[in-house]
């Protein structure tokens, strides 16, 4: 008895697939609708965002779920389905999370839904269209990072009294140490030579751009080297911590000390879309970072103004 109910079974879905291959499909109109939800206005490069499909039909059709979504200019993270529940009427959900790989705008068209019919004849009802603009973070955003609550001395004051005076005793020791070693050192001693931040930048970056690592398909190495070599300018000319901070936080200090540095965030944002969003450019957009690293080196030097009269 189960081998014959399992071939019924079996007769029936080559019967419906066969059904639903030669069906008519036809706009679903009233029997089906999609309403399209999304979580945000607007994104910022790497931000996930997630979609809403709400689906309701008409409890005479069957739902033939999606097997993929088209992502337009973003990348699918998961997808989830939801059935409704209720005899009424059919229904559900489908839940999709998209992250960018645009720098430009974030597009995901319209998908289409399929229902079979009762008679094998598919409708097909379509969801909206989704359009999000990038939000890039700079000097003047107004989605910085609020400021921490201030932070309150514990009620144990003599400790913390105890522990201060120690602090400034290891501080005083430490200065006459500095003093007396630097007492000691020979006259005719040759004093460090330290090259300007920009000079040891521009000269880092034209080794990287010399390596010919775009050529190669070795983007995510290019960007690391040249992003890491305008940190450590900006570190030198600013005294900004920039190696170990995300490119949030490091927007966000030079906004803090009303240091505009124009390009800085375009080429910070591109370069983490190559390094964990696995956006892939091509030689020539990687000449154009190169570029970009250049122009922040050179738009940040201090300009020598000559004031010698006759010059």
């Amino acid at each position: 008895m189960r081998r014959v109910g399992t071939f019924a079974i079996a007769a029936l879905a080559l019967l419906a697939c066969a059904r639903l291959a030669g069906a008519e499909v036809r706009d679903a109109g009233f029997a089906a609708r999609v309403t399209t939800g999304v979580t945000a206005d607007t994104v910022t490069v790497g931000e996930r965002f997630e979609v809403t499909y709400d689906l309701a039909y008409a409890d005479t059709l069957t739902l033939v779920e999606p097997v993929q979504i088209d992502p337009g200019t973003c990348r699918v993270v998961d997808s989830k389905w939801e059935r409704a529940r209720g005899e009424a009427a059919g229904g559900g959900a489908v839940r999709v999370r998209f992250i960018p790989v645009s720098l430009d705008s974030v597009h995901v068209p319209a998908q289409a839904f399929d229902f079979v019919t009762q008679d094998g004849d598919t409708l097909r009802a379509w969801s909206d269209a989704v359009d999000l603009d990038i939000r890039y973070l700079s000097a003047d955003s107004q989605d910085l990072r609020p400021l921490k609550e201030q932070w309150t001395m514990p009620p144990n004051w003599p400790l913390w009294i105890a522990l201060g005076v120690a602090a400034l005793a290891l501080a005083a020791a430490g200065v006459w140490w500095i003093r007396r070693r630097r007492a000691r050192r020979t006259v005719g001693a040759i004093p460090e030579v330290r090259l300007p931040p920009d000079f040891v930048a521009l000269a880092e970056l034209e080794r990287i751009a010399a390596m010919g690592l775009p050529a190669r398909g070795e983007f995510k190495q290019f960007y690391t080297l040249v992003t890491d070599a305008v940190r450590r300018y900006l570190e030198a000319r600013f005294g900004v911590e920039a190696l170990e901070r995300t490119t949030f936080e490091l927007l966000d200090d030079l906004a803090r000390r009303r240091l505009d540095v124009d390009g800085l965030a375009a080429l910070l944002n591109e370069a983490d879309l190559v390094k964990f969003a696995k956006y892939k450019p091509d030689v020539a957009r990687a000449d154009a970072a190169m570029n970009r690293a250049r122009d922040v080196v050179i738009g940040t030097t201090p300009r020598v103004v000559n004031d010698t009269p006759g010059q």
